[in-house]
């Protein structure tokens, strides 16, 4: 990585750290971009050139995690489209193992603030078209427009039940068992 990417991931990083210790102190309502400018240690106008919005740094990660969630949905070796959609998640699982304490921060925000629900349905919107387009073979088909569905249900089950406990439980195992009950279909 160049010098000048170097920077640019560098302020982008900061601006996050920044606005979800401002999150955390004062609430998503009480901050603004000028306070999470300030608290990074950069112009308002730089602030904006990486988030557009206060809502964009709720979830700054989102846009590069579907394009390796995407990416993660390619078949390795034969693998059928829904074992390659549990690989694809259950490797995301441990990503966000990583990130627990922004999760738990971002989990906190959009149970407290019911305006951003509606940009989190927009998000998870773009996953279930992502999955369909996997089990769909590259199509999106109802029967694959189903599947994703039913998969994006039990993954938001799942990272809730995670969330709530303050995320002291292991993820991996608990999206295991949720693919081990999709697979089984409702017959148990």
């Amino acid at each position: 990585m160049g010098r000048r990417a170097q920077k640019k991931a560098e302020t982008r990083d900061a601006l996050i750290t920044a606005a979800y210790e401002l999150f955390r102190e004062r609430g998503f309502g009480a901050t603004t971009m000028d306070d999470v400018a300030e608290h990074a240690g950069v112009s308002r106008r730089t602030a904006f050139r990486y988030f557009p919005s206060k809502e964009t740094l709720v979830f700054p990660h989102r846009p590069r995690r579907l394009e390796r969630f995407a990416a993660l949905l390619e078949p390795v070796d034969g693998e059928r489209p829904f074992d390659a959609v549990r690989r694809a998640c259950l490797e995301l699982a441990r990503e966000y193992v990583d990130s627990r304490d922004e999760l738990l921060v971002q989990y906190a925000i959009l149970e407290n603030e019911p305006a951003l629900r509606g940009r989190e349905l927009e998000l998870d919107r773009e996953y279930e078209d992502v999955l369909a387009r996997a089990l769909g073979r590259g199509r999106i088909t109802r029967r694959a427009r189903v599947w994703a569905g039913a998969i994006l249900g039990a993954i938001q089950s799942v990272l809730r039940e995670w969330l709530e406990t303050g995320a002291e439980g292991d993820l991996v195992r608990l999206g295991r068992e949720a693919f081990a009950m999709l697979e089984a279909g409702a017959d148990e």
